[in-house]
């Protein structure tokens, strides 16, 4: 377990449930049944903040993965000039019907 993790025994979720919720301002706590780790109790603070991360995080491996076949393009030679890009971009948006 996380040394950053407090454990606390389910049944602390009734008598002492506002502790629990102050411990969950500092860190996560590790609610146990029968001795052993069943749910993880967090702020929504933390909760929110993680989500974000975990948000930027793909949107930073999405952009990689577009990196990453740009470079592969590029090494098996499927490249050409930009005028030639420009043209079929523009050929193609004047084939859509708007």
């Amino acid at each position: 377990m996380n040394a950053g993790i407090s454990i606390r025994p389910s049944r602390d979720l009734r008598s002492n449930y506002s502790q629990i919720s102050s411990l969950t301002r500092q860190n996560p706590v590790a609610i146990t049944v029968n001795g052993k780790e069943d749910t993880v109790v967090m702020s929504h603070e933390s909760f929110v903040s993680q989500q974000n991360y975990i948000a930027e995080m793909e949107a930073k491996l999405a952009v990689y993965a577009h990196l990453a076949q740009a470079a592969d393009d590029v090494k098996l030679g499927r490249v050409q000039d930009l005028d030639t890009a420009c043209d079929d971009i523009l050929s193609e948006l004047d084939g859509l019907e708007l």
